[in-house]
């Protein structure tokens, strides 16, 4: 400890610029960046506790008694422990200093910080495994719906609770709509696991030979139109004339193809 407290009265923390502020969203950039300042400058026992406050007064002989004075260790002590503090202070947004303003030393602060991102963090991450949970495909193309899906893993990443693929895989899956089954049950039959790369490549594949059956229309498209009534879909009907009831029961046929095809 007395090699912490031997520093002298400069302030080794002065002058350090932290460009990210803390908000409720981006504490694990805010945290590198203030840790490693404060590991730089050799104090970061003052916010893990390892630096143990010392006695405020200590005993001193003044002729035959024995009276309190200020213990010069203390004094140093509080002066780098405020040091820390104040970066702390100087680094946080005004909501966060707010609820934080009340502590006294810096380990405190540090320790205040870390439970208000630890609340926020169960929330968050129970709040998107639900969104991840009930998101559909719907009138999205895939590429959309699986980059909506990837950014929902990556809040949970950020909210310090990664999603493995195979959990990934699975709320991807869910949220597909009928037309994608014969991919789907490839999937859920297969024994090696696939990657998240690998399943974007096989929707996106599936697709695009989906589009070129439908006559050049996106499959999200001609569900909206089907949805709609179907205005377009008998417009194509119209201009294949007999072939477009042929090219409906062959398409249970190419999809089943598929399915070998892509597995």
């Amino acid at each position: 400890m007395a090699s912490s407290l031997s520093t002298g009265s400069s302030n080794p923390l002065m002058g350090i610029q932290v460009t990210e502020k803390l908000t409720k969203n981006n504490y694990a950039l805010w945290r590198a960046q203030v840790l490693t300042a404060i590991r730089g400058a050799r104090l970061e026992g003052y916010i893990t506790g390892k630096v143990v406050t010392p006695e405020a007064e200590v005993d001193e002989k003044q002729g035959d008694k024995v009276v309190k004075v200020i213990n010069p260790a203390y004094e140093e002590w509080y002066a780098r422990d405020q040091q820390v503090l104040g970066l702390i202070f100087m680094s946080v947004s005004k909501d966060v200093l707010t609820r934080i303003a009340d502590a006294t030393t810096a380990a405190e602060a540090w320790k205040s910080i870390g439970e208000m991102h630890a609340s926020q963090s169960r929330a968050r991450s129970v709040n998107v495994r639900l969104a991840l949970a009930t998101t559909k495909k719907e009138s999205m193309s895939i590429t959309e719906y699986y980059s909506k899906m990837k950014g929902l893993g990556d809040e949970m990443a950020a909210a310090g609770k990664p999603l493995d693929d195979e959990e990934m895989v699975g709320y991807i899956i869910n949220g597909l709509d009928a037309e994608f089954n014969h991919v789907t049950s490839a999937l859920i039959t297969r024994v090696e696991p696939i990657t998240m790369p690998e399943l974007f490549s096989q929707l996106l594949s599936f697709e695009t030979r989906l589009d070129l059956q439908q006559g050049g229309s996106s499959s999200s498209a001609n569900l909206a139109s089907r949805g709609r009534g179907g205005m377009r879909g008998r417009g194509n009907n119209r201009g294949r004339g007999h072939n477009s009831s042929r090219g409906g029961r062959g398409r249970g046929g190419a999809s089943q193809q598929q399915q070998h095809h892509y597995f």
